[in-house]
């Protein structure tokens, strides 16, 4: 997507991003005329959006534009480099400075004293961990039992024995706003901050196996 350029190769040299420079993301078309990046969403499935003022976001008005290309004209977006999954930033004009909201309903080690591991990533290391294909864990039913990687303690803390559980979820409902789902501890958790019987919210991209009879 980027044509090679020496600015261009010392912006790659200095990137800070985990992904890849010429990765595709949203930006609307008043964004890509030069109006400034006001609203900034990385989706819980990676993607990342652009947003002016106008936050106009018909299909019409998205264009995809590499994540090098959107840095190289919008410097103050490298401050957004660790932006979590399912995070929004907003651009505060009076402090000048990006405000960070957290854009999703999923625990966090804030909010609930644990958070949900990404078992697809966590597969990438664990070899006893293995994800369902993606076509099964976003058509999961009402009533599926789902193991879940639950993580106590907080998701910037190095790692350590004992910090989390596989635990089996029910599901109890879909939520197809923001592409999950609803479901009920069907365990009783070594850790007290989760209990079963607790509902947590969940993404596919938790799903860590799916029981089954056989």
């Amino acid at each position: 997507m980027i044509n090679p350029t020496h600015s261009e190769d010392k912006l790659t040299a200095a990137w800070q991003f985990p992904d890849a420079p010429d990765t595709a993301c949203y930006a609307t078309t008043d964004v890509m005329n030069g109006a400034p990046v006001q609203q900034v969403y990385h989706d819980y499935d990676g993607d990342w959006q652009f947003h002016g003022a106008s936050h106009d976001d018909t299909a019409s008005s998205v264009q995809i534009v590499s994540l090098a290309e959107m840095v190289k004209h919008h410097d103050l977006l490298t401050d957004l480099h660790d932006l979590p999954y399912g995070w929004r930033a907003q651009w505060n004009d009076g402090a000048r400075n990006w405000d960070r909201f957290k854009d999703h309903p999923f625990p966090t080690f804030a909010d609930h004293g644990y958070y949900l591991e990404d078992a697809v990533w966590l597969a990438r290391y664990l070899t006893d961990i293995q994800p369902p294909p993606a076509e099964v864990r976003e058509h999961l039913g009402i009533a599926c039992h789902v193991k879940i990687v639950f993580r106590f303690a907080p998701e910037e803390a190095d790692r350590g024995d004992d910090q989390c559980e596989r635990l089996w979820v029910e599901v109890t409902a879909i939520d197809q706003q923001n592409d999950g789902y609803l479901g009920r501890i069907d365990n009783h958790p070594h850790h007290a901050a989760a209990r079963h019987g607790d509902l947590v919210s969940f993404h596919s991209l938790h799903v860590a196996g799916l029981y089954s009879k056989e």
